[in-house]
């Protein structure tokens, strides 16, 4: 329960700091002060996790990084922003699905395979972002869709195996 706590408030600040620093930078003072009151909605959206707010404020933080975006804040505090918000929504998922079920060794075990993953999906994801906004690569429309559909070909052989292998254990 507590790694979760932690970073579950850690990403909330972290997501609230950047939206509102973008907004201040570029001097838009309403913005900012709707990215804080949404970034303290995230609290809300922890305590009542049966309501839909939690994905209400996802889609807040998004849009108010993608309008910063389009007002001219940095692109580094605005992808940081939403990152760190989708992190924030994955926990409080996280946290409805696990409720009181914390004393567990397996449901421990989970949890911390869980956050491990959650760390490092948002940490390739930033980077990969930031790569994106540093190099300008041009490739053409054909090759893209030949690379979509090898990593669209290997997932499905990739799922097949998987299935067929469970068929094969359940046998046994």
């Amino acid at each position: 329960m507590f790694p979760r706590r932690t970073f579950f408030f850690i990403c909330m600040a972290v997501s609230m700091l950047c939206l509102t620093a973008g907004y201040i930078i570029v001097g838009e003072w309403v913005g900012a002060a709707i990215a804080i009151i949404t970034g303290l909605a995230w609290l809300l959206a922890r305590k009542y996790q049966d309501t839909g707010l939690s994905f209400i404020c996802l889609v807040a933080s998004v849009c108010l990084a993608v309008v910063g975006l389009l007002n001219g804040s940095p692109s580094f505090l605005m992808i940081c922003g939403s990152g760190f918000a989708l992190a924030v929504w994955d926990l409080i998922i996280l946290d409805h699905a696990l409720g009181d079920n914390s004393s567990e060794v397996r449901t421990r075990q989970y949890e911390s395979k869980h956050l491990q993953s959650l760390a490092l999906a948002l940490g390739s994801g930033l980077l990969l972002a930031f790569l994106g906004r540093l190099l300008n690569l041009q490739i053409p429309f054909v090759m893209i869709m030949l690379f979509v559909v090898m990593v669209l070909f290997g997932l499905d052989r990739a799922y097949g195996y998987i299935k067929k292998r469970k068929m094969n254990v359940g046998d046994k």
